[in-house]
């Protein structure tokens, strides 16, 4: 009697751990499929990279003599070494040179169906050298039969950096490549003078990566040495092997600001999000190549050891061999153990810094506390690479206030995040200007400060700064900045 009253208790019980049991599974089913898509999610967003193979078109133009606005010395050169180098990097280049605006705009347009027929996966680049104009916010090339003695001219003798972009866009190919290097001197009449040099930054074309020598009010040297110091500081980036186009980039700013007293400084526009090299970085070495090179540096017996036996038939493990008996025939055979061979390994892999050198440890000593350190590292490494990627790009009001919410993150703003790129924001902007390596302007909500912003500790805020108060000024760290 007492087993039967209790048996509808029991039954319960059961029901109640088998809801739990399946609950649990179910949760844990939930919790997989969320790991498996952020998994997914996470390969989606790393970056690809245009394969060394793809078909790479570059149109190459030179303006120098001018029928009315002057002689410039060095864009027929400039023009000349960008055109070489770029066909030692793998272009198939069309060069010209002094184009009228009917010339111009033909060649610009027979560029782009040649690049629309090469195929989806090619990369096109154009290359111009001359006289350039911004005006009303726009920039323009200017043709070699120009007359411009008003603003009006600028529009109807000149073609628009936007509209040879747009076109460029339109061709449906992988990767389009536009340097501008403009605005040497100014030539225009002085009722237009001021308004016009340099080009001002272009808002982002997708797919389209484009530079300019110098930035809007500014001159871009011509250069005494028979180039600009823009196209020489390029011609020398361009053949760097394994050096991002970005990269490039921030490299031709760096060589040009130093080379003119930082009275040029060059900038870029982009939406790319593809990695792109001129010259492709040499093929990561082979655990075993790297093992070696580890076993020669150190005399490491272990090491040699270890890479015979884990790869027993690759040209390293003979090369091993054959130390090892030399080694050991100057009675040096009693090398470290494996824990240390494990350290020298990982050592290196902190020297190299990539995430395959910190694999390789983790692949050769799985239960060390080495690997455990490798592991963590080379996630770490491939995260950030995850997050330097191009990722999703803002515009507009979304994109100021993305801004402002890093600035009050890093103290430079405590305004209301209105998306008003107002006096507020601007001075914010300038002040984190000053905590970044990275080069952005302070004056335009771009994409580029966003990411800059991003990457910036909050602990190396403008709190940080020195800043002294005025009515109408602000005063950072020595440098006066007014509203």
């Amino acid at each position: 009697m007492t087993a039967a009253r209790r048996s509808p208790k029991v039954l319960r019980c059961l029901m109640v751990m088998t809801q739990m049991r399946k609950s649990f599974e179910f949760g844990l089913l939930v919790w997989l499929l969320s790991l498996l898509a952020a998994q997914s999610a996470l390969a989606a967003s790393e970056r690809k990279t245009v394969a060394a193979s793809a078909p790479r078109l570059a149109l190459v133009i030179g303006n120098a003599s001018y029928s009315k606005l002057g002689t410039l010395a060095n864009p027929g050169r400039d023009a000349q070494l960008i055109a070489e180098r770029l066909r030692q990097t793998g272009f198939e280049v069309t060069a010209v040179a002094d184009r009228d605006l009917k010339s111009l705009s033909q060649d610009v347009e027979e560029f782009a169906l040649k690049v629309r027929a090469s195929g989806p996966s090619t990369v096109a680049l154009l290359y111009y050298a001359g006289h350039g104009v911004e005006s009303d916010g726009a920039n323009y090339l200017v043709p070699v039969n120009a007359d411009i003695k008003r603003r009006a001219d600028i529009v109807q003798q000149s073609l628009a950096v936007k509209r040879i972009a747009d076109r460029l866009a339109s061709a449906g190919n992988a990767l389009n490549i536009l340097i501008v290097d403009a605005c040497r001197d100014n030539p225009f009449p002085p009722g237009i003078a001021v308004s016009t040099a340099g080009l001002v930054p272009m808002g982002a074309v997708y797919g389209v990566f484009i530079a300019s020598a110098t930035g809007s009010g500014k001159t871009a040297f011509d250069g005494e040495d028979g180039h600009s110091p823009y196209t020489k500081a390029l011609a020398d980036a361009v053949v760097v092997p394994g050096e991002r186009l970005e990269d490039v980039f921030k490299s031709v700013r760096r060589q040009v600001r130093l080379a003119t007293g930082e009275q040029q400084i060059p900038w870029e526009s982009t939406s790319l999000e593809l990695d792109f090299f001129f010259v492709p970085p040499p093929p990561p070495p082979s655990p075993a190549a790297q093992l070696l090179a580890a076993a020669k540096e150190t005399g490491n017996v272990a090491l040699y050891d270890l890479l015979i036996d884990r790869f027993p038939a690759s040209p390293e493990a003979n090369e091993a061999r054959a130390a090892v008996a030399e080694l050991k025939k100057g009675a040096a055979g009693s090398g470290p153990v494996v824990a240390s061979a494990a350290s020298i390994v990982l050592d290196r892999a902190r020297q190299t810094r990539t995430p395959e050198a910190y694999d390789l440890v983790a692949a050769l000593f799985p239960n060390s506390p080495e690997a455990d350190e490798a592991r963590g590292a080379a996630s770490r490494l491939r995260e950030i690479t995850v997050l330097d990627s191009a990722g999703p790009t803002y515009e507009g009001r979304e994109l100021v206030q993305l801004i402002q919410a890093q600035l009050a993150r890093l103290d430079c703003f405590s305004g209301e995040q209105s998306g008003a790129f107002d006096a507020a924001t601007i001075q914010g902007l300038r002040r984190a200007s000053q905590l970044s390596d990275e080069h952005f302007l302070w004056y335009r909500p771009t994409m580029a400060a966003l990411r800059a912003l991003k990457k910036v500790d909050g602990n190396d805020g403008c709190a940080r700064q020195k800043t002294v108060a005025a009515p109408r000024c602000l005063r950072v760290n020595n440098e006066d900045f007014c509203q």
